[in-house]
């Protein structure tokens, strides 16, 4: 195809469970989009059949997959393996789509397969992430620290050349063929699998993440908060800083300094907060990593692989509290 007839094609993946109020205000703020999207589909996770009528009576054209209920990451997988277009978008039914966001991401991925693939580069490269207005303020993509922790201070110099690694995921636009490649990690709580894949498009495939700050979409009032400070969710966030030191930047010096700091930081800030009693939670992280590094010796399809999540269930109580809250914050 020449480049200058090139124009993305998007899949819209919908995630749903126990919300049909909410999925239908997002499959309605599809409907009023600037730009049709070439492909929408909704996974309906839910434990009862309020969504499966909304959609056998409201929306019957849109396809409804069965969903895994393993979690939000798993939904997301179950869609990836049925989107089409060349691009994909993940909301959930706490999400709505800006009218003009499918609009803009279109144009910039237009132009940039002109400058780009007419050049001999890499049409997959590019992810594209917008923001995302909740409760009054607006989420951007949020850099880290060394140790995976959001960081509070403006990046200095030397950080603001580090390439982007952090998207708004029910604002990011990603190329199929690359999700492809990296399926979302099932077993990594609170947001940590967006912050995976992140990771890993941009230091293990050679990816840029860029941010289109007037691309919007909005995040509604009742989404659950994430379980951030959680014995899951430190132990995910450990893996992901492991993984992205040492497999996808091939730094083994910079992963086990990193685990060296890591742990000590974990533990003192337990005892800062329960004081002897933050022995408890910061045993169950230790015992939560050391689970995930002995099931993931690789980024391979088995690490998704049935069987595999069957004998290690290594999530907090309800993953849809967790990782579902991956679009309404910054994460990287």
């Amino acid at each position: 195809m020449q480049a200058s007839t090139f124009l993305p094609s998007f899949s819209v993946c919908v995630s749903t469970r126990d919300h049909p109020d909410g999925l239908r205000r997002t499959l309605q703020s599809i409907a009023a989009s600037t730009m049709p999207p070439h492909q929408l589909l909704v996974c309906d996770d839910s434990s009862h059949d309020a969504t499966r009528a909304l959609m056998r009576d409201a929306y019957p054209d849109i396809p409804c997959l069965d969903g895994p209920r393993r979690g939000a990451a798993a939904s997301r997988n179950r869609l990836l393996r049925a989107a089409t277009g060349s691009h994909v978008l993940f909301l959930d039914d706490h999400a709505t789509l800006g009218p003009t966001f499918l609009q803009q991401m279109g144009e910039r991925l237009a132009d940039d397969f002109i400058y780009r693939v007419a050049a001999g580069g890499n049409a997959d490269a590019l992810v594209l992430t917008g923001t995302a207005m909740y409760a009054g303020q607006c989420l951007r993509p949020q850099r880290e620290n060394f140790l995976g922790l959001p960081s509070r201070q403006p990046p200095r110099r030397a950080a603001r050349r580090r390439p982007l690694c952090a998207v708004v995921l029910s604002s990011t636009v990603f190329p199929r063929a690359l999700l492809e490649r990296l399926p979302f990690d099932e077993c990594l709580d609170a947001d940590y699998d967006v912050a995976d894949v992140a990771g890993r498009a941009v230091y293990g495939c050679g990816c840029h993440i860029e941010l289109i700050p007037s691309a919007v979409n909005r995040l509604d009032g009742e989404r659950p908060p994430p379980c951030a400070g959680s014995p899951a969710a430190d132990a995910a966030r450990m893996v992901t800083m492991l993984h992205r030191y040492g497999r996808s930047q091939h730094r083994q010096d910079k992963a086990a300094l990193f685990l060296m700091l890591a742990l000590p930081h974990n533990l003192g800030q337990h005892l800062h907060r329960s004081g002897w009693r933050g022995v408890a939670p910061f045993w169950a992280t230790t015992r939560l990593l050391w689970q995930h590094l002995r099931l993931a010796p690789g980024h391979d399809a088995a690490r998704n692989a049935p069987a595999a999540r069957s004998r290690h269930r290594c999530r907090a109580p309800d993953p849809w509290r967790s990782a579902h809250t991956a679009g309404c914050r910054c994460v990287g």
